[in-house]
């Protein structure tokens, strides 16, 4: 089980610092760039779950989030290789592409948690923190960083779905 908080961060190198006086370790930063598809027969806004492709080469699902105050979800990851292979072969099989969602992303590592700081396209800089692991002892974890962090408010929807709740405000189709 993925269990992630997210949070809007006016400056991410304050929390960089706090990290780093935690004792988080840099990972490395990417710039990453996700593609989001919906399923031919059901919607994914709907039954909130995701499909992306990930400009690394990973395939992700996510399915439903089971909480209120997270972004806890089953978590699926398949490595793809070729990314134009698959996004053609999800294209044959109906999937639609829906979005792309562009970032900068510095990684960071605390223990069993996994810190990234991201600048977003269109959106603006924020915080996800998550760990992988039974659900009740990740949830503690994850939230006894957040508040360490500072992290008061938290988020639940998607980049993605903060990118098209942007689009519809501003009358604008991605």
């Amino acid at each position: 089980m993925e269990v992630e908080i997210k949070s809007k961060v006016e400056d991410l190198s304050k929390v960089e610092k706090k990290l780093l006086d935690l004792g988080a370790q840099f990972l490395r930063e990417m710039e990453e760039e996700d593609e989001y598809f919906n399923h031919p027969c059901r919607d994914f806004a709907q039954t909130d779950e995701a499909l992306r492709i990930r400009n690394d080469g990973t395939l992700t699902y996510k399915g439903p989030k089971v909480d209120k105050d997270t972004k806890s979800r089953e978590e699926i990851n398949v490595e793809i290789g070729d990314r134009n292979s698959m996004r053609k072969l999800l294209i044959s099989l109906g999937f639609l592409p829906v979005e792309k969602v562009n970032k900068k992303r510095k990684y960071y590592r605390l223990g069993e948690i996994i810190v990234t700081l991201d600048e977003v396209e269109d959106l603006g800089s924020f915080i996800e923190v998550e760990c992988i692991g039974e659900y009740e002892s990740c949830r503690k974890k994850v939230l006894q960083l957040a508040d360490l962090l500072g992290l008061k408010e938290f988020i639940r929807e998607s980049y993605l779905e903060m990118l098209l709740e942007k689009s519809l405000k501003e009358g604008q189709h991605r």
